[in-house]
């Protein structure tokens, strides 16, 4: 089995960004349980990818020394304030690495499998759903089950669709009176959908066979938190 572990070890902190309450040596020290428990669950091959802005690749290899099974990617980006983008672009690059027709298990860096983490059956995604009002629902982007590299690159290209048009979709008076009357010089584009949002469109809508599983078996520590907060999927 192999998995994709998503990072940013070493993300900006400046007072315009909300900062994480986690210490960078407390990141590493979370990303490195991280690889552990990705390793102990049997998987043979980790694809680590991250956009930490003050790292290089270099770096990040001599920090990982001790995961001879994981292959360490990096890339700079320019940051979003939807991360969500940044997740996309950065999974995006790392595409043409994979190995072809083999499953893929991806998480976000610093959460980690649990006792009960388990490979489900599945055709083409298997994800945790969250149900919300007026069938706006979302997935859990934090971790999912893909059938192949294939399937995760259309899936990534979709949901980056997604990200671009939604802003431009009428769909009331609302959205309508927004389009209209937006300032005309505005350079910068407002995504307003997050990737949970986008993803769960994506998989409703594009054709992929996605079984919903209540539980992932992973848990972790919310990266911009302001105090402790461990959540478990």
């Amino acid at each position: 089995m192999i998995a994709i572990v998503s990072s940013t070890i070493k993300p900006i902190t400046s007072p315009a960004r909300s900062t994480s309450f986690y210490t960078y040596e407390e990141r590493l020290a979370q990303t490195k349980f991280t690889l552990l428990r990705l390793r102990d669950c049997g998987f043979t091959k980790i694809f680590f990818v991250d956009n930490s802005p003050f790292l290089d690749k270099s770096q990040l290899q001599n920090m990982l020394a001790d995961f001879p099974e994981v292959e360490v990617h990096h890339l700079l980006q320019y940051q979003f304030q939807n991360k969500g983008i940044n997740e996309l672009l950065l999974l995006l690059y790392l595409i043409e690495y994979l190995p072809p027709n083999e499953q893929i298990f991806k998480i976000s860096g610093r959460y980690y499998p649990t006792d009960e983490f388990k490979k489900p059956d599945f055709a083409d995604f298997a994800v945790k759903k969250y149900y919300h009002a007026r069938k706006n629902n979302s997935i859990s982007t934090r971790g999912y089950w893909v059938k192949d590299a294939e399937t995760l690159h259309r899936f990534l290209i979709d949901c980056l669709y997604e990200h671009f048009a939604y802003s431009e979709r009428i769909v009331g008076l609302r959205s309508l009176a927004r389009i209209l009357f937006r300032k005309k010089d505005k350079t910068t584009p407002h995504f307003s959908i997050s990737i949970e949002f986008a993803a769960e469109h994506v998989l409703r809508s594009g054709g992929y066979h996605a079984t919903f599983i209540d539980k992932l078996g992973i848990e972790g520590l919310i990266a911009g938190a302001e105090r402790f907060e461990k959540i478990t999927e």
